[in-house]
């Protein structure tokens, strides 16, 4: 099996993907058609990078050989696709209950998860504060960024990571406000939305 696409770091995933059980590191030079030493070199990288991982010995007819697998982490680099299924979801939802019904469970959603999070912003200052919420704001996959305005600052998303669910069902928003609001411990006014037809969506702190 010759496979041309994709680096070969990224070849040696895919192959352990489709092989719950383990590879050896021959059968994987097999299937790339590239020398045992190669593929040890990518092992020792993808290692580091903690995708893959010994696994138990296997028999190969003669000496056992040690087999590896993806690590957890090594599963979850593949791409998901969520959006369908929320979207069945929130259809749902909207059909059942009222919008502001839906608008009120959003916001209590944003605010558990606020709630949760809270211990890593409890003994921040407010400029502290604002500066994690950027953060975590981008470990969400917003791209987002804080624009100090005369003593009432503004978080700034120049994306939604929902943009598509939003459009459908603008309730969605709520749950960002509150996550916002509660992690602040401050009121927060939406100035703008990109789900309504806004460029950006941006969040001024009261």
């Amino acid at each position: 099996m010759n496979m041309q696409t994709g680096s070969r770091q990224e070849q040696i995933l895919t192959l352990l993907l489709n092989s719950a059980a383990g590879m050896s590191i021959d059968e994987m030079a097999a299937e790339l058609e590239i020398s045992r030493n190669a593929v040890k070199q990518h092992l020792v990288m993808l290692e580091k990078q903690q995708l893959v991982r010994e696994a138990a010995l296997t028999s190969t007819g003669g000496r056992p050989a040690r087999s590896y697998t993806l690590t957890e982490q090594g599963v979850n680099r593949f791409p998901k696709q969520y959006a369908w299924f929320c979207n069945l979801l929130l259809n749902d939802l909207a059909a059942e209950l009222s919008s502001e019904a839906l608008e009120k469970m959003m916001w209590n959603m944003g605010v558990k998860l606020a709630q949760s999070l809270a211990p890593q912003f409890s003994h921040k200052q407010p400029d502290q504060k604002l500066a994690a919420l950027v953060e975590l704001m981008q470990s969400l996959g917003y791209h987002a960024e804080l624009e100090p305005r005369q003593g009432q600052p503004s978080i700034k998303a120049v994306n939604c990571v929902y943009h598509d669910l939003a459009q459908q069902h603008p309730e969605l928003c709520h749950f960002d406000q509150a996550l916002i609001s509660t992690l602040l411990e401050k009121p927060i006014q939406q100035t703008d939305c990109m789900a309504k037809a806004g460029c950006v969506c941006r969040f001024k702190v009261s």
